[in-house]
C-alpha cells in the first residue's frame, strides 16, 4: 500500500518571516509603524473574506498592499513595493529541520504532496528551496483557498487518500486543522508558536517542529 503525506507549505515547511520583514522594511521607508503594518498585512492575507471569489495569490498580495495604503491614509506607497514583496515571498527558506525531515520521510517510502494557498508564479521557487521533490497543488489549481473543503476533497479524490494510507501535516490551525478534523483526516499540527486552538477541532497529534512528526511516521 502506498503511503501519502500532505503538507501545508507556509509556516510548516517554509518560514514566512522574510515576507513580513519586507513589509516592515517598506513601512520604515514610508514612515509608518512597521509592527502595525506587519500585523495588518498578516490579518488581511489570512482573511478568507478577501479570497472570494477566487483570485490569484499575487493579486491578493497587491490588494493587501493597496489596503495598507488605505488604512494608513497613503496613496501608492505600499503598493509601489508590490514586486519587492513578491520577490521576498518567492525567496523564502525552509525551517532548519525541514529538509532533513523530508529526506527521511522520502527514504521511509512516503509519497510527499504539498497543498499550498499559493499560485504557479510563486510556488516553483518555494518548492526548489525544499530540495526534496513533492507533488504540488495550489489554490490556483483548484480555484479556492484552504480551509475550503473543496481543496482537500479534490486532492483526496486524486490520490484515493484514506485514513489508513494518509496523514496531513500543517502549521495552519484555521486553514488546515479545522477542515481536516471535520473531514476525519489523520493530522499532525506543527504548532510552532504554541498557539491555543480557537474551536473544538483537534489534530490527531501536536508537535512544535517538523522533526517531531517522525515518531509517528
Amino acid at each position: 500500500m502506498e503511503k501519502y503525506l500532505t503538507f501545508d507549505c507556509y509556516g510548516t515547511l517554509l518560514n514566512e518571516e522574510a515576507t513580513y520583514a519586507a513589509i516592515e522594511t517598506v513601512a520604515d521607508k514610508i514612515g509608518v509603524d512597521p509592527r502595525l503594518a506587519r500585523q495588518r498585512f498578516i490579518t488581511y492575507q489570512d482573511s478568507r473574506d478577501n479570497m472570494h471569489p477566487y483570485l490569484d495569490y499575487a493579486i491578493l498580495t497587491r490588494n493587501n498592499l493597496i489596503h495598507l495604503d488605505y488604512q494608513f491614509g497613503l496613496t501608492h506607497q505600499f503598493e509601489r513595493y508590490y514586486v519587492d514583496v513578491l520577490i521576498a515571498h518567492r525567496s523564502l527558506k525552509p525551517f532548519p529541520e525541514v529538509i532533513g525531515t523530508l529526506k527521511t520521510l522520502q527514504q521511509r517510502g512516503y509519497h510527499l504532496i504539498m497543498m499550498s494557498n499559493s499560485s504557479w508564479d510563486i510556488i516553483p521557487a518555494n518548492a526548489a528551496a525544499l530540495e526534496v521533490p513533492l507533488d504540488i497543488w495550489t489554490a490556483e489549481d483548484v480555484h479556492t483557498y484552504k480551509p475550503d473543503p473543496v481543496f482537500f476533497k479534490t486532492v483526496a479524490a486524486h490520490y484515493d487518500l484514506t485514513p489508513a494510507n494518509h496523514w496531513h501535516i500543517a502549521q495552519g490551525y484555521g486553514s488546515d486543522i479545522v477542515t481536516t478534523d471535520a473531514l476525519g483526516w489523520r493530522s499532525i499540527w506543527v504548532n510552532r508558536d504554541h498557539a491555543t486552538p480557537t474551536t473544538t477541532a483537534r489534530p490527531t497529534h501536536e508537535v512544535h517542529n517538523l522533526a517531531e512528526i517522525l515518531q509517528w511516521l
